[in-house]
């Protein structure tokens, strides 16, 4: 991967061409636009806001240009363009301007709110919207002479979908955005990125933040109606802070100069169990933001 990363630093064109094609990987294979969206990260990291727009730009016109070719329509590019490039550019436009992660990724979370809020506004019952879609996914995989799901796991999944959703563009987000700051300090600036991360938090303003949404949808709650956009501001507020959390623990980690291997076990507990994991990781950033573990051990080591 480092090595598309060179390959993209050459110059604008092989820039655009690379995360171009990786978004139109990305239509047969989704985890391709990570790479995609990483690579316009990085280009806006190195060369400043000005030529990141100018990449995004470029790979917009030509993604449109190949999905019209491909499926007939511009729905694939919009979609990347506008769920993805556009916020990710600001993030790392704000991630060069700051040098703070965790602002970056506070900016991040607004723009999820913002998808959150549209979702809201165009479909009032998002479980209606996301029943269809899965009745619709259903039925055309029954009439290909297999089976999906039944009419009890559509009524279960559609109550779920729209939180996994916000969850799920949040993490991706902030993935391409870290993942371009990785791949920028191992081009200019070795071990640049793991003394970043040991050191994200976010920003104070957010924790009263976080106690207000808590508050809606509690009283929404006691009140016996649905928490709407309180509950999507809480788990992305929870996201936020399993990433402060999940810095701690690299912190932590490295001044102790502990083994690698469970670090690779909570990752993969984060893969397997994130329903469980990152409530965990919230609570330790969380309990950062009193505590403040980092300063109590000194500076994080570079282990």
């Amino acid at each position: 991967m480092q090595g598309l990363a060179r390959v993209a630093m050459r110059g604008p064109l092989p820039a655009i061409l690379l995360i171009v094609s990786f978004a139109l990987l990305a239509l047969p294979f989704g985890p391709a636009l990570l790479v995609s969206g990483a690579l316009l990260a990085l280009v806006t990291l190195r060369h400043g806001a000005s030529a990141g727009l100018q990449a995004l730009g470029g790979a917009a016109l030509l993604a449109g240009a190949a999905a019209f070719g491909l499926t007939g329509r511009l729905g694939p590019a919009a979609v990347t363009v506008l769920a993805c490039w556009i916020p990710l550019w600001a993030g790392a436009a704000s991630l060069r301007r700051s040098g703070s992660q965790g602002s970056a990724l506070v900016g991040l979370g607004f723009w999820v709110m913002g998808y959150a809020l549209a979702m809201r506004v165009k479909y009032p019952d998002v479980q209606v919207f996301w029943r269809e879609r899965l009745s619709a996914l259903t039925a055309m995989v029954e009439a290909e002479g297999g089976t999906f799901l039944t009419a009890e796991q559509i009524d279960l999944y559609s109550k779920l979908m729209h939180g996994a959703s916000v969850a799920l563009i949040y993490l991706a987000l902030a993935g391409m955005l870290l993942l371009g700051r990785a791949w920028q300090a191992g081009l200019y600036n070795p071990g640049g990125f793991r003394s970043e991360f040991h050191t994200l938090r976010l920003p104070g303003w957010i924790s009263p933040m976080g106690a207000v949404a808590a508050l809606s949808s509690l009283l929404l709650s006691l009140a016996d109606r649905a928490g709407g956009l309180a509950d999507d501001a809480i788990i992305v507020l929870l996201l936020m802070f399993a990433m402060q959390g999940l810095a701690v623990v690299h912190a932590v980690s490295a001044a102790k100069a502990m083994a690698r291997l469970w670090l690779v076990g909570l990752y993969a507990l984060m893969i397997l169990v994130p329903q469980l994991v990152m409530p965990l990781l919230a609570t330790a950033g969380i309990a950062d933001r009193i505590v403040d573990f980092r300063r109590r051990m000194g500076r994080p080591g570079k282990a």
